[in-house]
């Protein structure tokens, strides 16, 4: 597969997404920080590094530019209830986003379970507490109708920072892979601060990059402007991203990974970003992918995080 026939494969944030129940999803990214550490996070929150949070005059723009959008608009992070203004955060989200479309991704309610219940819809929210039976009580106490999972069931991750560039050398297979990606086609999009400028991507995987490279000398800045329904333009709009991003994304690799929380699990990233990938916990260990066999046996879907878990 060429490039073309790859772009015309791809979902961009503005066509619906037969499998997902609003349609779509579109994340405002507020921070990576987070109280866990889980191996292959998306978001990097288990790396060291800079952690911002999102301006609440960032917020309220990113909320506007969404305002017109069909799908669900989700409060992403890391940890999205560890920003500092996280109450602020759900006032301007309630003003702008009708309470059905709001949704919610956290692991710990951090004592904010009681706004959350006044925020999001339960069915647009996706609650992993990641086998923290406290983060499970406190979602349940103050807010009942959530629906929080993963007491008892730990998650599987593939590595998303083995970029294909690194270990899969034919370009047209990368492409044939790229325009069937599990992200692309399953789940998000996303607005988050690049230099502190509000930044619209395709790809919640292609923002997660550019918060993690942004500091690296000489790295592009491929976020499109967020202005109004900027979530309506074409795969065409986007392709300076994939061209950039997808090929550096290991994803479609569908790996076998490691378990979320585990304690004997090994971390893996190739030679693209080897440079920022240093844990937060001391003692974890990093692999250097550099052959796609080090990946193992494949998953069948990457984002399916509770059944890769169980086979």
């Amino acid at each position: 597969m060429n490039r073309k026939e790859a772009l015309s494969h791809m979902i961009p944030p503005g066509k619906v997404r037969d499998k997902k129940p609003a349609g779509g999803v579109v994340q405002i990214h507020l921070t990576r920080a987070c109280d866990n550490a889980c191996f292959g996070c998306t978001q990097g929150s288990n790396l060291n590094g800079k952690c911002s949070f999102i301006s609440l005059e960032n917020f309220e723009l990113a909320c506007k530019s969404l305002k017109n959008y069909f799908g669900t608009v989700g409060v992403f992070g890391g940890n999205p209830a560890l920003h500092p203004r996280f109450p602020e955060i759900c006032e301007i989200l309630a003003s702008n986003i009708p309470f059905e479309r709001r949704g919610v991704w956290c692991n710990n309610p951090r004592g904010h379970g009681r706004t959350m219940r006044e925020t999001f819809n339960p069915s647009c929210s996706n609650l992993n507490v990641h086998l923290s039976r406290e983060a499970y009580d406190e979602f349940k106490r103050d807010w009942p109708e959530s629906r929080p999972f993963g007491l008892h069931d730990d998650s599987r991750h593939s590595p998303p920072y083995v970029a294909m560039q690194d270990v899969v050398h034919d370009e047209s297979e990368r492409w044939d892979m790229i325009s069937n990606c599990d992200i692309n086609q399953y789940w998000s999009a996303m607005i988050c601060e690049i230099h502190g400028e509000l930044r619209g991507f395709f790809c919640e995987i292609a923002g997660a990059q550019s918060i993690l490279h942004q500091y690296d000398d000489g790295y592009p800045d491929l976020g499109v402007s967020v202005s109004d329904d900027w979530w309506k333009a074409g795969m065409e709009d986007f392709s300076r991203q994939v061209d950039y991003h997808c090929h550096a994304c290991g994803v479609p690799l569908r790996g076998h990974g490691a378990l979320a929380c585990g304690s004997n699990e090994i971390e893996q990233t190739s030679e693209t970003h080897l440079g920022i990938y240093n844990p937060k916990k001391k003692d974890r260990l990093v692999e250097l992918v550099t052959c796609r066999d080090q990946l193992g046996d494949t998953v069948e879907k990457s984002t399916d995080y509770m059944g890769n878990a169980r086979r």
